[in-house]
């Protein structure tokens, strides 16, 4: 083979090699504690993943384990110590570590998920992201869920005195005392034993997001919703990255993921709550379902329990070093202000 052409195959060679390097993917594994199929799945964490396999011109894939590595619950440790590279917890899991957060739980927060996700990242961002509460953890961002609401098998809770003896599946701390307070049982049960705790009777009803109802598939099983201004409780979400494997990447790709971090994540992800909380709702009145806002008098009474709430939520936030009236106020200021650009 003449010098010349052998010194142009090993260029072309080169070239190829070169350019396979360019092209190498990073694939990052996926861990889900609810079905890829889930609504939340598919309005929220998969377009997520999505967009930043685009943006990296598919430097950056995600792998969707098919089962989840751990429980919903060991989320946080899981990806800390790289059972998977990414996944989302909920704050109320770890109500010691992320307690300055948990005023995300509390009762008249908004009506729109997009709103108060945003709001709730520029909390954080203002007043958490030096505090260390993320050791060992890249956060992605964080978001709500918005407006939870009281869904019942026979009757509309619209006065505090209807919650006497009724027996409530609760998943959180505010359902749990507001059904208490008013007289009720509380059924501490995972949600994927709804459907068979109100379809047999054990359960009265339930406090869950309208997504909830037609996912947990109970839309003729809790005929009859109550509402209030802003809900009857809420719940607040995060998205980590194993610390490792963000510190490893590209800092092309680092740039992929930061643009879909922060305040980019928070709105995704309540844009996509918002979405299927009004698709719940629009399949519950199609389906005939009567959703009826609380009364007066009962909005008055949630919101003399709601002040109790926020003094136990500024005491542990105390504990916690942080000044918990400060960030609420903050809080529901910038909810205020996203409100009044719609």
């Amino acid at each position: 083979m003449r010098p010349a052409i052998r010194a142009a195959m090993i260029a072309a060679c080169a070239t190829i090699l070169s350019a396979s390097a360019a092209l190498a993917q990073t694939e990052l594994t996926y861990s889900s504690w609810i079905p890829w199929t889930h609504p939340v799945n598919t309005n929220i964490y998969i377009p997520w993943m999505e967009a930043i396999e685009k943006d990296s011109g598919g430097r950056i894939t995600f792998k969707r384990l098919p089962k989840a590595v751990a429980a919903p619950n060991a989320h946080f440790d899981a990806i800390r110590t790289g059972q998977a590279d990414v996944g989302f917890s909920v704050h109320g899991y770890g109500r010691k570590q992320f307690a300055p957060y948990l005023f995300a739980e509390l009762p008249f927060l908004g009506e729109s998920a997009e709103d108060t996700s945003v709001a709730l990242q520029r909390t954080h961002d203002k007043f958490l992201a030096d505090k260390g509460l993320y050791k060992g953890v890249h956060l992605i961002g964080m978001n709500m869920h918005g407006p939870g609401e009281v869904h019942h098998t026979k009757k509309n809770i619209l006065k505090p005195e209807d919650m006497e003896g009724q027996k409530m599946r609760t998943g959180g701390v505010i359902p749990d005392a507001i059904t208490q307070a008013w007289g009720g049982v509380s059924i501490n049960q995972p949600s994927s034993k709804s459907y068979e705790i109100l379809s047999t009777g054990i359960a009265d009803g339930i406090m869950f997001p309208f997504e909830s109802v037609t996912s947990f598939n109970l839309t003729d099983i809790v005929p009859f919703s109550t509402t209030v201004p802003g809900g009857w409780y809420s719940s607040s979400h995060y998205l980590l990255m194993n610390q490792r494997v963000y510190d490893s990447l590209a800092p092309e790709d680092k740039a992929v993921v930061d643009k879909w971090s922060g305040e980019a994540f928070a709105k995704l992800a309540g844009q996509g709550w918002d979405r299927i909380n009004d698709k719940g709702r629009e399949d519950l009145v199609a389906n005939g379902n009567t959703i009826i806002g609380g009364s007066p008098e009962l909005v008055a009474a949630l919101e003399e329990l709601n002040e109790g709430f926020l003094e136990e939520y500024y005491a542990s936030a105390k504990e916690a070093g942080v000044d918990g009236a400060e960030m609420y106020k903050y809080f529901k200021d910038q909810v205020s202000e996203l409100e009044s650009t719609h």
